[in-house]
This record gives C-alpha cells, sequence and structure tokens, in this order.
C-alpha cells in the first residue's frame, strides 16, 4: 500500500508551506488548545484550501487522521472505563466485597493509560512525518484513517 501520492503537477513552496502548516497545527493540542487537533487543521484547511489541489487535499488528510485519532481516543476510553469500573462496582454492590474483585479492574487502567499514550505517540510521529513529506510536495496518506471528509 503506498502511503505517499503525487499531486500531477509540482506545488509551489507556498504551497507546501501552507499544507505543512495544516498538519503541524494538529500539535496546537500540545499546548492547551481544547481540540486543537482538529481546529488547527480545520482552520488552516478552511483557509488554504480553494488554493489549489495540493493543500485540499493535504488538508482533508489531516482532519480525517485527527478525527479518526479522537474516536480511537473515545473507544479506548469507554472500553478501559468499562473493564476498570465494572470489577470494582460489582464488589461494592455485594455485602462483602473481596479486595481481589479490585486487582480484576487493573487490566481495564492499564488500557486505558498506556492505550491512550500509545496512541498520543502514534499521532505526534505521524504528524511529524506528514509535515515533512508535505514540505517536500506529497501528500501522506496516515495508516488507520477513516475517510470522513472526502
Amino acid at each position: 500500500m503506498e502511503t505517499l501520492t503525487k499531486i500531477s503537477q509540482k506545488p509551489t513552496s507556498e504551497e507546501t508551506s501552507h499544507a505543512a502548516i495544516i498538519h503541524i497545527s494538529a500539535l496546537s493540542s500540545l499546548i492547551g488548545i481544547p481540540f486543537g487537533s482538529i481546529v488547527g487543521p480545520l482552520i488552516t484547511w478552511m483557509i488554504w484550501r480553494a488554493q489549489s489541489k495540493f493543500v485540499d487535499e493535504n488538508g482533508k488528510e489531516a482532519l480525517n487522521f485527527n478525527l479518526s485519532i479522537l474516536l480511537y481516543q473515545i473507544l479506548l476510553v469507554i472500553i478501559g472505563l468499562i473493564l476498570f469500573l465494572s470489577p470494582v462496582l460489582s464488589a461494592l454492590a455485594t455485602e462483602n466485597p473481596n479486595p481481589i474483585s479490585i486487582i480484576f479492574s487493573l487490566p481495564g487502567l492499564w488500557i486505558l493509560i498506556s492505550g491512550l499514550g500509545l496512541l498520543s505517540l502514534f499521532r505526534i510521529v505521524l504528524i511529524l512525518v506528514a509535515t515533512i513529506k508535505a514540505g517536500n510536495g506529497d501528500v501522506f496518506r496516515y495508516p488507520l484513517t477513516i475517510r470522513l471528509i472526502k
């Protein structure tokens, strides 16, 4: 599977700069901007998408990836909380709670913490790769991306 797509004509340096900014703007969530990983690419893509097909493709790709990551994070939180809380709540619901049941909640906590950490690291690395590729005139196809915006 190809991870790079070439646009028929070579993008200008302005277009490659705008595409790189679209990708790197997703890291604005790291400085505390709520939903910055979506808002950053969305705003920059909306400003520059009419400029060229290259910028438009990079913007769609960045948005689709960051929306997909948000969905994966939500699913991880739901699964982790269910696995963490169900043994705890069932122990509390009985008259004689068994402290061992708390141990059964640890895999859910591990899934929640490590899963979110690994997903965040995966996101940061791929955003940096996409930024570099966009700066070089390529459209990077993020893996595990749900193509919501076509």
